[in-house]
């Protein structure tokens, strides 16, 4: 695939300044050099970001603060395509896309967006000739389609993977990524054609459905075994009940079990059979018994109520007379002051002789009392009508209590003697309740028997794998990724011989594992090694660039189909393992430290090896190189073109751009 970097684009967020652009050459090591801090290392997220990442990695601060949009032109060999997108809000992406496709691109003062997320993913899966296989037959979506930001991880080596021992690609320490990725490779390398990944996600799904079914069919069997089991003990009860006069066959022999169930079942009477009449009569007076025990045991209540307040009346009563005879006995004295009052002529009272009315006073009196005392004596008439009326009550209950002895004894009678009919109806109810147990067991043997065409479906599945399986066994598919496999082994042994590698390492080439998505090499014990078990970081650094030069050597190559994977690589610090990073104050030279004649040469070789990878295929991929060193070391090599260099003030944004922005 021809998909290379023309320019990078960044507008400002302050429209009176024109956007910042960076040109780069077709087919060349295209080199930024320059300080920290000047923005080297926003380059790849920047790139990432315009060709659909999910996620935002450029640096917050200075490069977003002050930009609006960040754009990148890229050459597909018929067009270019420039692709904008607007800055982040916040730690939230923006889905705003600029789009402009032509033989000639005219890069727009300011931007307005006339794309989305989705057109831009599909327009780059387009362009890299990624197959469009987001559904299967069923319509189901494939949630591990192989898309263009997949093939994203191939083409970016940022400062934290270039020199990587454990991660040989770009964000592939997730999970996700690195299942894909190893998922696709065989198809990313050609040994796979899309009609072989069809017919190998065909065999997984149809595999699984095999598996599934055959589980079931397992458990079909086992249930029926059960409850074959549950009719051979059902059986045995039936025939207690005399639903069946016959011999039982041998357990054994399933077939004629079911048959005898089947007669049972057909032969079984539709409802209880009537007991007898004496059964009838006797239900009939139990039902009478019931309503006459229900009436004596409502005036049994009605009638302890009526004593209970006949009680509490009397109590009263008898409280009542208590009161009047003291009061009586008090008023004895009014006879006695009537009498006296006749005869003396001082008062019996206040003993005076001056109150004229002293005698009418007397009389009211005497007069108040008579009327009391004709009252009291009546009083005693209530006690007696009561005591006989309670005398009754008590009567009544127990000729109550005597009928409610009788019904009891009268239903004990009336069970005793239907005995026999209870145990009857029991049975009754019993029986009925066991031919509802054999349909319902007849009914699950024919369906689990049956098996609803399982076993003809898995018969069918079985077919299908065996096909799916000689197809794809006859894609060689296995010896074509092996032998892709081995040409890029090779090339990488080739780019090592310019490196700083141990010179063991550049006798045997290294083997890239597929299981592993990293490099083996071969140690002096002649035992294969994960990349992570080399020392040196060196080591690490030169596996990493001949391995990503092989790699590209090999897309260019191929032709039927042609590679997806864009003919572009970023590489971000490869000199830090010769040029470690100073920790600087503000205030110190942003010189470049005092360095070897050896780092010199070792960092020189780099950029040898990548302008000689890309002179080998006639500038068919191009490399960018974002890296402190600067034209003293690689100015002189054929195919290296420096772009732009970041010191003395000189950065990614423009200093303009905040300056303006502070003195404001």
């Amino acid at each position: 695939m021809n998909f290379q970097i023309e320019k990078l684009i960044i507008w400002p967020r302050n429209a009176t300044f024109p956007p910042r652009e960076l040109n780069f050459k077709l087919g060349k090591v295209n080199v930024i050099t320059g300080a920290s801090r000047t923005g080297k290392t926003a380059i790849i997220p920047i790139i990432d970001y315009c060709l659909g990442s999910g996620t935002c990695s450029i640096p917050i601060e200075i490069i977003r603060d002050n930009a609006s949009w960040y754009g990148i032109v890229v050459y597909t060999g018929n067009e270019k395509v420039l692709l904008a997108r607007k800055v982040p809000d916040g730690n939230k992406v923006s889905y705003e896309f600029y789009v402009q496709r032509g033989t000639a691109i005219n890069i727009p003062i300011t931007v307005e967006n006339n794309q989305n997320l989705d057109g831009v993913k599909q327009i780059l899966d387009t362009l890299s000739f990624v197959p469009y296989i987001n559904r299967d037959e069923n319509g189901k979506a494939y949630n591990d389609r192989l898309s263009f930001r997949d093939l994203t991880h191939l083409v970016f080596q940022s400062q934290d993977i270039v020199a990587n021992q454990n991660i040989l690609f770009y964000k592939t320490h997730k999970t996700e990524h690195r299942e894909k990725l190893r998922n696709w490779f065989p198809f990313i390398l050609g040994a796979e054609s899309i009609d072989i990944i069809f017919a190998r996600r065909k065999l997984k799904e149809l595999e699984q459905d095999f598996s599934r079914k055959n589980r079931e069919l397992e458990k079909a069997k086992k249930l029926s075994s059960e409850w074959l089991q549950n009719l051979i003990g059902q059986l045995q009860v039936a025939k207690e009940y005399g639903l069946y006069k016959g011999d039982l066959p041998d357990p054994t022999d399933f077939d004629t079990m079911l048959s005898i169930t089947r007669d049972i079942l057909d032969n079984a009477p539709d409802s209880p059979q009537t007991t007898s009449a004496t059964m009838e009569s006797s239900i009939d007076e139990i039902n009478q018994l019931e309503i006459r025990e229900n009436e004596i045991s409502n005036s049994i209540a009605q009638t302890k109520k009526r004593i209970s307040d006949i009680k509490k009346l009397t109590t009263s009563i008898s409280d009542y007379q208590s009161s009047c005879k003291k009061k009586v006995e008090r008023l004895e004295l009014a006879k006695w002051l009537k009498e006296n009052a006749q005869t003396a002529a001082i008062c019996p009272v206040c003993g005076g002789n001056e109150h004229p009315n002293a005698h009418n006073e007397i009389d009211k009196i005497c007069k108040a009392v008579a009327q009391y005392e004709a009252v009291a004596p009546r009083t005693s008439e209530f006690p007696a009508a009561l005591e006989r009326e309670l005398l009754l009550l008590r009567n009544d209950l127990e000729s109550l209590f005597a009928e409610r002895d009788d019904l009891q004894i009268r239903f004990n009678s009336i069970r005793a003697k239907n005995k026999e009919v209870e145990i009857y109806q029991q049975r009754t109810k019993n029986m009925f309740l066991l031919l509802g147990q054999l349909s319902s067991t007849v009914k699950l043997i024919d369906t689990l028997s049956s098996d609803d065409g399982l076993t003809d479906h898995i018969e069918d599945l079985s077919r299908q794998i065996a096909e799916l399986k000689k197809i794809i066994s006859a894609s060689n598919t296995n010896a074509l990724l092996d032998r892709a496999l081995s040409e890029i082994n090779q090339k990488t042994l080739v780019r090592l011989q310019t490196l700083d590698v141990d010179e063991i390492y550049k006798k045997v080439s290294p083997r890239f594992s597929l299981a592993e998505l990293g490099l083996e090499v071969q140690g002096s014990d002649g035992i294969w090694h994960l990349l992570g078990e080399v020392g040196s970081a060196s080591n690490w650094l030169s596996f990493h660039i001949a391995f990503t030069c092989a790699l590209q050597e090999y897309f260019c190559e191929q032709s039927s189909p042609v590679s997806s994977v864009p003919s572009f690589m970023v590489y971000d610090q490869p000199s830090q393992v010769y040029f470690p990073r100073l920790h600087k104050t503000k205030m110190e030279a942003d010189d470049d430290p005092h360095i070897g004649n050896e780092d010199v040469a070792a960092v020189r070789d780099i950029f040898k090896t990548l302008a000689d990878s890309i002179l080998s295929k006639n500038g068919a991929w191009q490399a960018i190189v974002l890296d402190h060193a600067g034209s003293d070391i690689y100015g002189d090599l054929d195919g290296i073109e420096e772009i732009e260099e970041w010191r003395n003030g000189k950065k990614l944004i423009p200093a303009e751009w905040y300056e303006q922005k502070i003195a404001d």
